[in-house]
This record gives structure tokens, sequence and C-alpha cells, in this order.
């Protein structure tokens, strides 16, 4: 089933086109990359998503809905960790992610039991007593995944979310991300410059370039089509850089 779906989708800043005839189609339970050098438009496409930017141009539906006539409804449903982790460092680990379970609605039986589940999926079950300001970059970030997985949302954007965590977090966000796709039909959309991620996690991805799509397609078929190999391997990092250089297969 179609969850997100952009038409012809138009944004300018003044005389410069940050999205520019954008087309884009993901399913419910995707998990999908959008991938672009900075300037792409990933940002604005994604906050196009949300609602918080009107389009110029086009259309973009999100779960049948129009995210600015329905915006509050949509960002009901989504899930969304960017740059700024949004923790309050003055306050604990325990205490803040109390404090968004209740901006979500969620009951204090039911915060507490699922907030205790992912520390402890995260290994941070020893820090909920400890402030932000006293974590280390990868724990916060960790912290803040939690947050955006909190109220089990059907659409979850991640900024980057392997930026500042270790390789054993990285391994066990690509295994929660997998079973929130395949088991709960989670779909999660992540915009990132780790492609070997990408190749490991996502189903599909788009490269963006000056706000269009200018590719898009399964990893799986990829890695079948014989096309980019290194040591007898798919690279996407060989395909992305043709790609950006102006090539392409």
């Amino acid at each position: 089933m179609e969850n997100i779906r952009f038409e012809g989708v138009r944004k300018f800043f003044g005389d410069v086109a940050a999205v520019n005839g954008l087309d884009l189609s993901i399913a419910e339970g995707e998990v999908y990359a959008l991938l672009g050098h900075n300037g792409a438009g990933k940002t604005t496409t994604l906050r196009l998503l949300l609602g918080l930017l009107e389009p110029d141009g086009g259309e973009v539906i999100v779960f049948g809905r129009n995210p600015i006539q329905e915006g509050d409804s949509v960002r009901g449903l989504c899930g969304v960790l960017s740059e700024d982790t949004g923790l309050y460092e003055s306050l604990t680990v325990w205490d803040n992610l109390m404090y968004y379970a209740d901006i979500y609605g969620m009951s204090r039986v039911e915060s507490s039991s699922r907030i205790d589940e992912l520390l402890r999926t995260f290994e941070l079950h020893d820090k909920k007593r400890t402030m932000i300001k006293g974590l280390s970059t990868g724990m916060s970030k960790k912290v803040a995944l939690i947050r955006a997985m909190l109220h089990r949302p059907r659409l979850l954007i991640l900024d980057e979310p392997t930026n500042g965590l270790d390789p054993v977090s990285t391994t066990d966000l690509r295994k929660m991300l997998s079973r929130l796709a395949k088991e709960e039909g989670t779909t999660v959309i992540m915009t990132t410059h780790h492609l070997e991620e990408v190749q490991k996690l996502c189903d599909r991805i788009t490269i963006l370039r000056h706000g269009r799509n200018i590719f898009t397609d399964s990893i799986s078929a990829l890695q079948d089509s014989k096309h980019y190999m290194d040591n007898g391997q798919f690279s996407l990092e060989k395909l992305y850089m043709d790609i950006e250089q102006g090539g392409g297969r």
C-alpha cells in the first residue's frame, strides 16, 4: 500500500528552487533512503512531507492526507530524529522520555513499559537517572532515537541516524528498524551519507539533485544487476559517485 506520494512538487525560496518537480512514491513498510549532496533538497522534502512547509506547486499526500490541511494528524503519526536531538539537558533520560510520552498522549503505564523496553534495547537502562548533559554524544543520540520511536509511529523519519553511534549500537539499530518495517509495517525514511548502512538496511533509494528525483531503484535490483561491482560485490558508493558525476547505468 502506498503511504507517501509527491507529484510534481515544487518549493521555491526566492528565485531558488529547493524542490523542483519532485515525483516520489514510498510504500507502507519500506525502509527508504533519500540520498544526495548537501543542498539537493532532502531536508526541504521532509519538511514538505510533515506539513512544515507549503508547496508552491504539485501535491503531497501522506497516509491519504494533505499535510498542510491535516498537519497535526500527519505529524501525530510520525516519529522524527533531526540533527538537533531536541532533548532537555537539565532533565534526566527518564524524565525527558516521560515528557515526550505525555506529548504523544501515551498513558503512564504504557509509557513506562515502552521506555523501559527501549532503554534495555539500547543498553541505556543504567543511565535512566542520568541528566542528558552528563551523556556522551552517542548516548544522547540513542535517547533521541528512543524518543522518536516511543509512540510506535507509522512513519519514522531519521536524519543521519547512525552518526555518533558505535558499531554495536549501529548494528542493533539496523536490526530494530528492519523489525519495525517487516513486523509492524512501520515506514522508515532516512537521510544519510553513510552509504554502507543504506546498502545493508534499505529496501529502496532515491537520489536527489537540485530538488529532482534523478534516480530511484531497489537495493535488491541493483545487487542483481551486476553493475558497479567491487571485489565481486555490488557497491552503492560506486553507483552514487557515477550518478553524481553525471554518468549512470
